[in-house]
């Protein structure tokens, strides 16, 4: 079938037949040495089928040809498709936590106007802002889900760490201060714990276990996820919790399990990252208490 012939059928254009023949992603079944006219066969229509949805779907043509170089290894590419599906859910997070700036500078605007004298604080966030926040924090099922597509496409690293943040006091905060206090506290912690883990974790889960308690994940050792843990602690010291209304500055508790990158243990360590948060709170208030697996 001449290049022309197989375009059409495939709703697509000679140019990108070309390109793709001449980055090796799709090679036709003959070129002819006189003419250097290319020829395709019917059933390469398959390949192309996939090659467009995975473009489609956001991967680079160089990861697409490593995909479907050689023999597919289908789950090979099942973990380049769970890779990709955590990359997406934290594209949406950050869109999601953009919209709700924009909505609350709105809000801004149509109260007070554009005005230059004074300072705008982002997290200075108002009530809807925070319900909006709290509403798309990841409850313990995306967590979970998450934390197993990250342990599954990241086989290279030995060690996984899970670990809890609880905010220590968080219910007198709610008795002093009032509920709409409480949820900044919490909004506020959320972003605390995200930015830190995010200077040391490459890929990680994080979603709310319950109430004033987070849980993170992430395939690291015991060594770093400390490091973090500490950065989150002096994140905390630093931010000036009277923004947000309450009269006290806010601590908190870390615990947590680090083991073996092994998908049927993380049920367990999870579960252990309990009595390690429960340690630490024992020890008051900035405490930190990693302990190993088992």
């Amino acid at each position: 079938m001449k290049i022309g012939e197989f375009a059409k059928m495939n709703n697509v254009t000679t140019k990108m037949l070309r390109y793709y023949d001449e980055i090796g992603l799709l090679k036709p079944i003959h070129i002819d040495e006189a003419t250097g006219y290319r020829s395709y066969d019917v059933s390469q229509s398959n390949c192309l089928n996939w090659i467009l949805i995975l473009k489609e779907l956001g991967f680079t043509l160089s990861q697409i040809r490593e995909m479907l170089s050689g023999p597919v290894d289908a789950a090979k590419i099942i973990r380049e498709m769970k890779q990709k599906r955590i990359e997406i859910s934290s594209a949406l997070n950050e869109m999601m936590q953009k919209k709700i700036e924009i909505d609350h500078l709105i809000r801004i605007l149509e109260k007070e106007g554009f005005r230059m004298d004074k300072k705008i604080k982002l997290l200075d966030i108002d009530k809807d802002s925070v319900h909006e926040i709290k509403k798309n924090m990841p409850n313990m099922e995306v967590f979970l889900e998450e934390a197993y597509n990250i342990a599954e496409a990241s086989e290279d690293s030995k060690n996984i760490t899970v670990f809890r943040f609880d905010i220590s006091h968080f219910k007198q905060i709610n008795d002093d201060y009032g509920f709409d206090v409480g949820d900044r506290v919490i909004v506020s912690c959320y972003n605390i714990i995200k930015e830190n883990v995010e200077k040391y974790f490459e890929k990680y889960a994080l979603g709310r276990a319950h109430g004033d308690e987070f849980i993170v994940f992430a395939p690291v050792g015991r060594e770093l996820v400390e490091k973090a843990a500490r950065s989150i602690i002096e994140g905390m010291d630093r931010f000036d919790f009277s923004q947000v209304g309450s009269g006290r500055q806010v601590k908190c508790c870390i615990g947590g399990v680090t083991g073996p990158n092994d998908l049927s243990k993380i049920r367990k360590m999870i579960d252990q990252s309990i009595d390690a948060i429960y340690e630490a709170k024992g020890k008051g208030p900035n405490s930190v208490e990693f302990q190993l697996f088992g």
